[in-house]
């Protein structure tokens, strides 16, 4: 019997493209169905009427709705750009911001909660010392498409699927926090700290760090070029 697959990705974004082509590798289109969308539209929940065997969220800009989730039959996976201590929103920034000597990618089961599953599979790296948003962001594309390749190979192979011993060390990071990190506070923060949330929210053509002045937002202004990735 054909393994039915239910692929949910970010539109435009060359590192879910590159996932794509490593999915139909092993699997036919007849046995794939790749959905491609934007963050803050809604998903088609109508999708669980396919069934599929596995659903795998790849940068997915959803939050997958409980009733996807629970269509699958063996297995709903995500792979989120983020070791176990930095779930959710930012994990890229929050790394940075607190000096983190290693950092990872995480190959989870969803839940109805963001980055609440169980985990499946987590490939560290080490993080340099001045290491850019843009830096890290493009190890952990790297990683993150190793890990998929494996995790595709065992699925093809009808192997089951790892069970890491290792857990979410706290709760997922919400975009208010994110946006707090934004934030320089020209009164409380000495050089060092503003310095500090620069590079940690940093990345060219993204809302980064601003100053707050009588309700008004002043953005560090990117220097006009294309993100590397």
């Amino acid at each position: 019997m054909n393994t039915k697959i239910l692929m949910l990705s970010k539109k435009n974004n060359i590192f879910c493209d590159f996932a794509k082509a490593i999915l139909l590798s092993y699997f036919s289109e007849k046995e794939t169905i790749t959905i491609s969308g934007v963050v803050n539209t809604s998903i088609d929940e109508g999708l669980c009427m396919y069934k599929p065997d596995y659903i795998i969220s790849f940068l997915s800009p959803w939050v997958i709705p409980k009733t996807l989730l629970n269509s699958a039959k063996i297995a709903a996976i995500n792979f989120h750009p983020g070791s176990p201590d930095y779930p959710g929103t930012g994990c890229y920034n929050f790394a940075i911001y607190e000096k983190a000597i290693k950092y990872g990618i995480t190959c989870h089961h969803m839940n109805e909660k963001v980055d609440t599953g169980d985990i499946i599979k987590v490939r560290y790296f080490d993080m340099a010392p001045n290491e850019s948003v843009e830096s890290l962001k493009l190890k952990s594309m790297n990683h993150m498409l190793l890990c998929f390749t494996e995790i595709i190979e065992m699925i093809y192979n009808n192997q089951d699927l790892p069970a890491s011993q290792e857990k979410w060390k706290r709760k997922a990071f919400t975009r208010k926090q994110l946006d707090e990190l934004c934030q320089i506070d020209l009164k409380n923060d000495d050089e060092n700290e503003i310095n500090l949330k620069i590079r940690a929210t940093y990345y060219p053509g993204a809302k980064g760090p601003y100053v707050r002045i009588n309700n008004n937002n002043f953005i560090l202004q990117a220097d006009g070029r294309e993100p590397i990735i």
